[in-house]
């Protein structure tokens, strides 16, 4: 376990497993590491080297050499250094590169897990209104998220989940993006700043605040075909002039 870790924080398998190896049996040298671990004999003490360059291993000069590993403390505090460093640095490089507008466009969220973390981001982004509809067992998961949006001033409305029977979620953050779908192990949502989609959601949560929700039971198609994704469109757009028609005849 320990020696796929190492790999996972930039070493290689025989650094990591020689790093393992000085720290569990103490001070090596080259041959007594070949016999200890799972680095080739004819390799120990290339691979030793690399640690000392690296800073992660001592070396005391002697016939045959012998190494000691890096104390773990100082390990970790040079590892997270360097990731801090290098995050930085990605941070920049990232947010300078201008992302395409998409605002008429639909991207499918997929697994139960990455929607409600894209909920939870859109929740953060919310300036001055933030409304919810979700199953109340997913709700304790949204508690800081809903702190700190009102702490920002964010006018925030909590609803009934969208679908009664279904785990359902639905967002819509600030009138500009929205999120729909399931919240099944392998739910899939919807994510887009689609005016249709947003007309979609608005509506619903008008009714949920006048108490007189309509089951958001048609939901968009899975499937990325262009077509499918005008026919919904064109679907909810029958229904809310349906809606509209309805208010003003009342």
């Amino acid at each position: 376990m320990a020696v796929n870790l190492l790999q996972e924080i930039g070493l290689n398998k025989y650094e990591a497993e020689a790093y393992y190896a000085l720290l569990t049996h103490g001070p090596l040298t080259g041959y007594e590491l070949g016999k200890r671990s799972q680095v080739p004999s004819a390799r120990c003490y290339d691979v030793l080297e690399r640690l000392c360059q690296r800073g992660l291993a001592l070396a005391q000069p002697g016939e045959p050499a012998r190494y000691r590993a890096l104390e773990p403390g100082l390990f970790l505090d040079q590892v997270r250094a360097g990731m801090e460093e290098a995050l930085a640095a990605l941070s920049l490089s990232l947010s300078s590169a201008k992302q395409a507008e998409s605002a008429g466009e639909f991207w499918v969220v997929r697994g139960h897990q990455h929607i409600l973390a894209r909920a939870q981001a859109l929740c953060a982004t919310a300036r001055a209104t933030l409304h919810l509809a979700l199953p109340e067992s997913a709700r304790a998961e949204f508690a800081v998220s809903l702190a700190q949006a009102s702490r920002r001033g964010c006018s925030i409305s909590l609803a009934v989940e969208p679908s009664p029977g279904m785990p359902t979620l639905a967002l819509l953050t600030d009138g500009r993006e929205g999120l729909l779908g399931t919240l099944a192990s392998e739910g899939q949502a919807i994510l887009s700043r689609n005016p249709a989609l947003l007309a979609l959601l608005a509506c619903f949560f008008r009714q949920a605040q006048a108490g007189t929700v309509t089951p958001l039971d048609e939901h968009p198609p899975t499937r990325s075909s262009e077509d499918d994704w005008l026919e919904w469109e064109k679907r909810k757009q029958q229904r809310l002039r349906r809606d509209h028609m309805d208010r003003s005849i009342a």
